[in-house]
């Protein structure tokens, strides 16, 4: 996790195999490969260069990882995405709550990264699905 934050993208891409793949659901974005792996790893800090995550989940069963943390900055760099939906800086901090899943290689690296969140609350999000002090008591 500690990559992810890092903006040295080329140390992120080397997570990776060589025909690794990030992918990120929410704003149609497949990677694939350490050169495009680490474009977008620079993208993202370059759009958001206060962007942190704190981990509040992580699991392991054989080759997957599920990786559950809060991710936070300020959207006041870049735009980001591709052209078709194109999301400009908005100035804006946002919080939002993110599920990783990573499958590895028998080598240890990473074939696939997904990332799962919900785009209203990223950057230029409208609304944010929940609140701040979202429990889930009761339930």
């Amino acid at each position: 996790m500690d990559l992810l934050l890092q903006k040295d993208a080329a140390a992120f891409a080397a997570l990776f195999e060589e025909d690794g793949v990030y992918i990120d659901p929410a704003f149609g974005i497949a990677r694939t490969g350490t050169k495009f792996v680490s474009i977008h790893h620079e993208k993202w800090h370059a759009a958001v260069p206060d962007f942190r995550a704190d981990i509040e989940r992580f699991l392991i069963d054989g080759r997957t990882a599920v990786i559950q943390y809060l991710g936070q900055g300020t959207f006041t760099g870049d735009a980001l995405g591709p052209q078709d939906h194109r999301v400009e800086p908005t100035g804006k901090a946002f919080k939002a709550r993110v599920v990783v899943i990573l499958d590895f290689s028998e080598a240890g690296r990473v074939r696939s990264c997904v990332e799962y969140y919900d785009r209203l609350s990223m950057p230029n999000g409208d609304r944010r699905p929940f609140a701040d002090d979202l429990t889930l008591d009761g339930l």
